[in-house]
């Protein structure tokens, strides 16, 4: 224990300490000493939710067994050994069937918004929207697009995105979302039942044609955190409701994206399992994938999306 307390302690970079903390901390026994077996169990023990999570807790083994290896050389240790005798695929295989669904499959996307309508008695036009732009590409880590989105800049098909760091681009949507976004602007009524009826509550955004406002009693300022925080409660409440587990929004984001890059390939006949394999090499595929991660304005390279869907590819399959 004391050595990975020394291991934490000598990593400068404060993310990284957390995510090595968040592997390593609170361990009782000498990792340095485990068996391939004792490792494994480990690793399922943390519950890993994806073959990228796997391949992070053993990397951060790895490194560790590296410093070991440095900072004590006249102690015998056989972790790194160990570590990388680990099948990471074999053992994804193994967590795959009982691990946390990460992504939306369109199916699961038509059943929400098939249930919004259902079963949704006040703001359903709100609820489905938001969760049909983020799928269909309206995302920014800050979700300043969401709440800068307005009814006029919906242009036909195109709609015009402002991010507040000033980045302005133009992304095609469905005539339905169109549709949706304007008719959602001109609504300025939050409504919800209470015990009097049905209460309603005022809503603003920037403009007075914003499309996602946030009612007034939560946020004086629509400008602010809240904001944000208010568009992720509307979604973990549509995620409890109509999946079976709760979704980011860059999950659902990267759904959409996968569903549009799985309809492009299948007109092409390519599996999309082949396709974000890490052995793939075909600069047409790579073309059609990043076309897509272009047009979603993707801020990471292509690699680094792979690494995200890879062993979760098969789930995207029409």
């Amino acid at each position: 224990m004391e050595k990975i307390v020394e291991f934490i302690s000598s990593i400068e970079v404060e993310n990284t300490a957390k995510v090595v903390k968040h592997v390593l901390g609170g361990i009782e026994e000498k990792i340095e000493n485990y068996t391939k077996v004792e490792l494994e169990k480990f690793i399922l023990d943390k519950k890993p939710d994806s073959y990228r999570a796997i391949v992070t807790i053993c990397y951060v083994i790895g490194v560790y067994a590296k410093w070991l290896n440095k900072n004590y050389p006249f102690e015998s240790y056989n972790l790194l050994e160990q570590i990388n005798s680990i099948d990471k695929k074999q053992l994804w295989k193994k967590i795959k069937p009982t691990a946390k669904k990460k992504f939306v499959t369109y199916s699961d996307f038509l059943r929400v918004m098939k249930n919004i309508d259902l079963y949704e008695e006040f703001n359903e036009l709100y609820y489905k929207t938001l969760f049909r732009c983020i799928y269909e590409g309206i995302y920014s880590e800050d979700m300043s697009v969401i709440k800068n989105l307005r009814g006029s800049d919906v242009h036909g098909n195109s709609v015009t995105l402002r991010e507040d760091n000033g980045n302005i681009y133009n992304l095609t949507i469905t005539s339905e979302l169109a549709n949706d976004i304007i008719e959602l602007s001109h609504k300025q009524i939050w409504e919800r039942r209470n015990r009097y009826g049905i209460c309603r509550v005022d809503m603003r955004g920037i403009y007075s044609n914003s499309v996602f406002k946030v009612e007034e009693r939560k946020s004086a300022n629509p400008q602010n955190d809240k904001v944000r925080f208010c568009y992720y409660d509307k979604l973990r409440k549509i995620c409890d409701r109509y999946l079976d587990n709760h979704i980011l929004p860059f999950q659902l984001y990267i759904s959409g994206i996968m569903y549009r890059i799985v309809t492009k390939l299948n007109e092409k006949d390519i599996n999309i399992i082949d396709a974000m394999s890490l052995n793939n090499r075909d600069k047409n595929i790579h073309l059609l994938i990043q076309e897509e991660l272009t047009r979603s304005q993707y801020g990471s390279e292509l690699g680094n999306f792979k690494e995200i869907v890879r062993g979760h590819s098969d789930v995207f399959n029409l």
